[in-house]
């Protein structure tokens, strides 16, 4: 459902007061960048900062229990903060605003990243890498057992595969993909190495608006949106750091995620890859899903250029 940003915003104001939250409406600002949550930024009376997210549909309202079980096993966990929320139901979360400014931001309309940090527009320095990797080692490392008591549903990479096989056999019509890109992820889904690992909790999309640093500093400080958390292969959290950094942000981050403990056999830099580039079949099937024919458009034209070898 596609909603003017002044609806959006009432209709944030309206819920939250419902809820007996007392805010400042003149103080707030829609944020619509985010793919399954509006979100208003408001303060209240007092100057405090609060994030409200409503759901853009049906399936992202279906994701929020999740996602409350998952932060309810990462709080405890990470070296850096994560949302704390004082409400949540189908309709509204609500949260106080963490300290820090994200790293980037995604551009609405190329969906290429761009830095925020210290750096200026470059990738940020050893301190990201470092305070990512150390977050992410301790996420990547968290007993799936506890997970799931906490109501975190489990999927094997097995379950992530046929998934994965849905999107690209939905997506080779629907978007629709080259026929040399098909058969590139068809040859990586097909391939055995590239699945013969454990799934681990993964936050599933750390892209540098959602990691937090500063002041002064680019070290993580917290990380946002826990939407697409799940049970997957390690690899799904390093593909937006891929993207926006390239392997001059990733190889230093990969060391250091080994040396903070997390595991990096071999192939994962290719596994890496392949997820960043299957991301544009995930894209382009979301547009038409979803009524955006820009997202569409813009993984047509991420296609336009033939893959690289397997």
């Amino acid at each position: 459902m596609g909603l003017a940003e002044s609806e959006v915003r009432g209709r944030a104001l309206e819920l939250a007061a419902s809820r007996g939250l007392g805010l400042k409406p003149g103080t707030a600002v829609v944020n619509d960048e985010g793919w399954d949550f509006w979100v208003v930024e408001v303060q209240d009376p007092d100057g405090s900062d609060w994030i409200l997210r409503l759901p853009r549909r049906d399936r992202s309202a279906d994701g929020i229990a999740a996602e409350a079980a998952v932060l309810s096993v990462v709080r405890p966990v990470l070296p850096v903060a994560v949302p704390v929320w004082e409400h949540s139901d189908r309709s509204l979360v609500v949260y106080r605003r963490l300290p820090g400014a994200p790293a980037g931001a995604e551009d609405p309309n190329s969906l290429r990243y761009h830095w925020h940090t210290g750096a200026g527009d470059s990738p940020p320095g050893a301190r990201y890498a470092v305070s990512l990797a150390g977050a992410l080692a301790r996420l990547h490392g968290v007993a799936a057992r506890t997970a799931v008591e906490a109501g975190v549903p489990f999927r094997h990479l097995a379950d992530v595969r046929q998934e994965m096989e849905r999107t690209l056999a939905d997506a080779r019509t629907a978007v629709p993909l080259p026929a040399t890109w098909y058969a590139h992820w068809c040859g990586w889904l097909d391939d055995d190495r590239h699945w013969a690992h454990s799934a681990r909790l993964t936050h599933g999309d750390m892209h540098p608006a959602h990691t937090l640093v500063g002041p002064g500093t680019d070290a993580v400080t917290g990380i946002l949106d826990w939407t697409n958390a799940s049970f997957d292969d390690p690899a799904a959290d390093f593909v937006d750091p891929y993207l926006a950094g390239g392997r001059p942000l990733v190889d230093p981050l990969l060391r250091a995620y080994r040396r903070a403990g997390g595991g990096v056999p071999e192939g994962m830099r290719d596994r890496i890859a392949l997820r960043a580039s299957f991301r544009w079949a995930h894209v382009g099937l979301l547009g038409v899903r979803t009524g955006r024919p820009r997202l569409t458009a813009t993984a047509r034209n991420r296609l336009s250029a033939g893959p690289p070898p397997l």
